[in-house]
């Protein structure tokens, strides 16, 4: 009797351990709510800091191969390396000035596992779009132990008023 009540309570122990010991390890490998909204804070901060600095080398280094990455043109469906090379080519012509705005809007949806992120930021880049914000909406993945974009769409998103005037000026005719 006393050698299984001895037995049960190791193996109780030797669970509580292990199971506790697990629990760090994720709680480590996912951060906590806070450290990941600072983490995603600072990768979309860095996209935006890239992207004003027309430094499409470093938008290369904070996504991943396997991503799609979308302009605002529909045609603009594009895999890294090519998105990359649209990148080096539309922000290092000389007719394109500075590139200033800031964000003024910005949402993030962090996954239950911790290990990927929803991004959702809008601004006014008036070297565009002097009335038209635009939205860059990511998606960014935790790999080994730092955020990476898997997926970036950047869209206009006029107000829903002056889209008749923007489809009358848009009409192309047939």
């Amino acid at each position: 009797m006393r050698r299984t009540i001895t037995l049960l309570a190791l193996a109780l122990t030797l669970t509580t351990i292990t199971g506790c010991k697990n629990n760090k390890d994720t709680a480590t490998e996912t951060g906590t709510p806070e450290s990941n909204k600072a983490e995603l804070f600072a990768i979309a901060d860095k996209f935006h800091e890239a992207f004003k600095k027309k430094d499409a080398m470093a938008l290369k280094a904070i996504s991943t191969e396997k991503g799609f990455y979308m302009g605002t043109d529909p045609n603009e469906v594009l895999n890294q390396m090519s998105f990359i090379d649209y990148l080096n080519k539309k922000l290092t012509n000389p007719a394109i000035g500075t590139i200033e705005y800031k964000v003024d809007r910005r949402e993030i949806n962090i996954d239950e596992d911790g290990q990927g992120a929803i991004i959702a930021d809008q601004f006014t880049p008036i070297v565009f779009t002097q009335n038209i914000p635009w939205r860059m909406t990511a998606h960014v993945l935790k790999k080994d132990g730092k955020w990476i974009f898997d997926f970036i769409s950047l869209s206009m998103t006029p107000n829903n008023d002056i889209v008749p005037a923007i489809n009358i000026a848009a009409y192309q005719g047939q």
